[in-house]
């Protein structure tokens, strides 16, 4: 059972971004004891080609799940917009903390998109947000930025980018203040550039079932960190990934606000170069939200024509 001699194994990335999630999740946990396994993902090691390109997002979190399908971690903590709409059998989603500001942000000298020069370069790894900014500004030069944030603001320092796309989430994590960007971080409103689904969130998987007690005191640990204004509000935003078998080709956005027990869900799907951009909103009582998000998401299918639409936006050969 849990104990100091065997406490709750946490897997997580090894960026400080991670571990910084991680280390969340560890304070929440006390004083249970909690100990954290740190893994290099194949979606960390290689950053000179888009994760569309390596195999998707979900590179972040299969290193993760062998581990805790191995038995060296008890559960994995991860962005939850990092997460497909699939993952390992065996186990689940357990909890979701309160979510942190879900916005994107422009770090830079310019405050604004629309302040940025004439062909200027804009670094970004998100298709969503490069499909965005596309319908924006057609005339910007959308070039890929991968590594951790503190290797992404020294691209920008180093002058390979105008500006830079980051999470604010993060950003908040690591404290703007210690990353040295104080005055340069720009969020931009959720009208302009509409979040992913589970932007700002961390998840916590957990190994389930199998008759294991200490799994099951385990779960129920985390369980009860669960926040259930963010869970409610992932629910709807994951539901409309899963209609769409949303993976990180798609351009695709989902953010959900849950109000007096009603969920208010605004969805987005783009074609990649941005001359495509349907959206679609609606709101129902917060029981329906899985609904509620597979609805719009079939919505904003039948709006495109149907699958062939995502089907066209995955990389050829």
């Amino acid at each position: 059972m849990i104990s100091a001699e065997h406490p709750i194994r946490l897997a997580s990335r090894a960026s400080q971004l991670a571990l910084a999630q991680t280390e969340e999740v560890c304070r929440h946990l006390a004083p249970l004891p909690t100990e954290i396994k740190t893994f290099s993902t194949q979606g960390d090691e290689v950053l000179d080609r888009s994760l569309a390109e390596v195999g998707g997002k979900g590179l972040f979190i299969k290193t993760l799940e062998k581990a805790m399908l191995a038995g060296e971690a008890d559960a994995a903590v991860h962005s939850a917009k990092d997460m497909e709409s699939h993952f390992v059998e065996g186990t689940g989603l357990v909890a979701f903390l309160k979510r942190e500001d879900r916005r994107d942000a422009l770090i830079g000298a310019y405050d604004s998109l629309e302040a940025l020069p004439e062909q200027a370069v804009l670094g970004t790894a998100s298709v969503r947000r490069a499909s965005i900014i596309k319908s924006i500004r057609p005339d910007l030069e959308i070039k890929l930025l991968r590594g951790n944030v503190n290797s992404r603001l020294k691209q920008l320092e180093d002058g390979h980018y105008d500006g830079i796309i980051l999470a604010m989430a993060g950003l908040n994590r690591l404290g703007i203040e210690a990353l040295g960007i104080t005055g340069k971080v720009h969020p931009i409103s959720e009208d302009v550039m509409l979040p992913a689904a589970g932007q700002g969130v961390i998840a916590i998987q957990a190994v389930m079932g199998g008759g294991n007690a200490r799994a099951a005191e385990i779960v129920a640990a985390l369980s009860a960190l669960n926040h259930h204004q963010s869970a409610v509000e992932i629910t709807a935003e994951r539901a409309v990934l899963a209609k769409l078998e949303g993976t990180c080709h798609t351009p695709v956005a989902a953010s959900a606000h849950l109000k007096d027990g009603r969920v208010h869900l605004r969805t987005r799907l783009m074609s990649l170069d941005g001359s495509v951009t349907v959206e679609m909103q609606d709101e129902a009582d917060e029981d329906k939200a899985a609904i509620l998000g597979a609805e719009l998401g079939q919505r904003l299918l039948d709006h495109v024509g149907g699958r062939q639409f995502i089907i066209a936006q995955q990389p050829q050969g």
